[in-house]
């Protein structure tokens, strides 16, 4: 008797521990997700801007702001070489884009949605892709919202 009672209870006890560890752990991996590359210097200035979150946010990845938008240098007197993803035509797309083939291969992308392909030196990835939300919002639109977004640069 005194032996079953003791194995439920060590079997309760682990319960409790890996139930209670797994959630603790996840809303711990959740929440610090980001804080390396949101503890930079950058946010100083520019939490305006919103933190870093999502895929590229995670410290695994080990990116600093650094990694998309190049070194500080003279940063931030004006004119300076900070990368800026916009659909600025000062900033050409081809160029703008380099900084993401650096890591994402053209195949890749050309495997997963023809139209990278195809705007490949036409149009920014950041006109379509938001990269410090949470979520970048083309991952999840429908059919017919991916087509509206086509729709609004194509009716130019």
């Amino acid at each position: 008797m005194f032996r079953n009672t003791w194995r439920t209870v060590l079997g309760v006890a682990t319960l409790v521990c890996l139930l209670g560890y797994g959630t603790a752990g996840t809303a711990n991996a959740e929440t610090s997700t980001a804080l390396k590359i949101n503890d930079g210097p950058c946010l100083k200035c520019h939490k305006r801007n919103g933190t870093m979150l999502g895929v590229h946010g995670q410290d695994k990845m080990h990116l600093k702001c650094e990694t998309c938008h190049g070194e500080q240098g003279v940063h931030p007197r004006k004119p300076n070489d900070i990368r800026v993803f916009t659909p600025d035509p000062e900033i050409s797309p081809k160029e703008q884009n380099k900084t993401c083939l650096r890591c994402h291969r053209p195949e890749k992308l050309a495997a997963g949605e023809w139209t990278h392909n195809v705007h490949a030196d036409k149009v920014s990835c950041a006109a379509c892709h938001k990269l410090h939300p949470a979520e970048d919002p083309m991952t999840k639109m429908t059919g017919s919202q991916h087509s509206q977004l086509c729709r609004q640069c194509h009716a130019k």
